[in-house]
């Protein structure tokens, strides 16, 4: 005889005022709950850091998880029974009074998947692109700009990733990984070889391209230009009749990746403007491109930015500073999309 699997505990959560409600299971958390059941809520990280997903729990039992600090739910907050969906575990039926997010993106429904590494190589030093073949399920939908979460042995939670290019008919999917020192995510993944196996879910995210008629930016430092290059992948694959710049920030010449492709893009199509920037000039003769932080560079090319869109991916310190540059420049907060690292 076969083993008998256990029955897995379930609740119904009420969300209010909607009126809504969903099945979430014992050990799931409220937010994974809600974009599983088609549910749009605000959210960010997903693991507790920037409050994007806070709601109040009116009635039921729930534990919130250690990952939340003090700085993303205050004290005060928890004892008014306010939690973050993303870090919030159900242990009885709940009612929750959380607003409905209305967005003009698409919604892609999340699945977990399993996959094949089918290439592994570097683009700089410690940027490895990775690309995986979906074989369960085939197929995933997506919009250029989400992630997905990869399981990493050893370790309870997930680590994201942006795709690195746009979804068409197949199974291929990319990932820009930056080996981080004793980062057990990143090694784990620029260490995979061909042929391994992993899993993980998604797609999550609510980066999308929001209107093609209009002048478009697009920022990135690092391996934040996976999501750019989905992004810049999705509007170059049908007509654009209007600009896009691209610039992206790097430490030094041996930290660029991709330019050639770059290039040739801005080759094929005169609307589209790549400006490469150095932040930590090594050798000056091997260098006359832009030098300096890319904010800086954006604001010596860019003065008027008023009817802009622009779609940011990199360290927290950069995205700091563009948006200060992009606000000066006259775009506005909600015409910001962007993802830290």
């Amino acid at each position: 005889m076969g083993k008998s699997k256990m029955a897995i505990e379930t609740y119904e959560v009420t969300l209010e005022p909607s009126g809504r409600t969903m099945i979430v299971k014992e050990g799931q958390t409220l937010l994974d709950a809600a974009i599983r059941n088609g549910i749009q809520v605000a959210y960010g990280c997903r693991h507790g850091s920037c409050s994007a997903c806070k709601c109040q729990v009116l009635d039921g039992d729930y534990e919130i998880m250690d990952r939340v600090s003090e700085y993303s739910l205050m004290g005060f907050e928890r004892e008014e029974g306010f939690v973050l969906m993303c870090s919030t575990l159900v242990e009885s039926d709940l009612v929750i009074e959380v607003e409905m997010e209305e967005s003009n993106t698409a919604f892609f429904p999340v699945h977990d998947f399993e996959a094949e590494v089918v290439e592994n190589k570097q683009g700089t030093h410690d940027i490895h692109m990775i690309k995986l073949r979906l074989t369960d399920p085939l197929h995933i939908e997506y919009a250029s700009g989400q992630f997905f979460e990869i399981d990493i042995p050893g370790l309870d939670e997930t680590r994201a990733y942006s795709m690195a290019n746009k979804y068409k008919e197949g199974n291929i999917v990319e990932f820009h990984v930056k080996r981080v020192k004793d980062g057990k995510g990143s090694n784990y993944m620029c260490d995979l070889h061909v042929g391994d196996i992993v899993t993980g879910s998604g797609p999550y995210g609510k980066m999308q391209l929001r209107d093609r008629e209009k002048d478009l930016l697009f920022v990135a430092g690092g391996s934040g230009m996976a999501p750019i290059k989905s992004l810049l992948e999705q509007l170059f694959s049908e007509p654009f009749e209007h600009k896009a710049w691209f610039f992206y920030g790097a430490r030094t010449k041996n930290d660029l990746y991709l330019t050639e492709e770059w290039e040739e893009l801005a080759k094929q199509h005169p609307n589209f403007h790549f400006v490469p920037a150095l932040s930590d000039q090594d050798n000056p003769d091997e260098w006359n491109g832009e030098v300096g932080f890319i904010a800086d560079i954006i604001g010596r090319n860019l003065e008027n930015m008023k009817n802009m869109d622009a779609y940011l991916c990199g360290p927290p310190i950069m995205i700091e500073t563009t948006c200060d540059v992009l606000y000066k420049g006259g775009i506005k907060g909600n015409n910001i999309s962007f993802d830290e690292f």
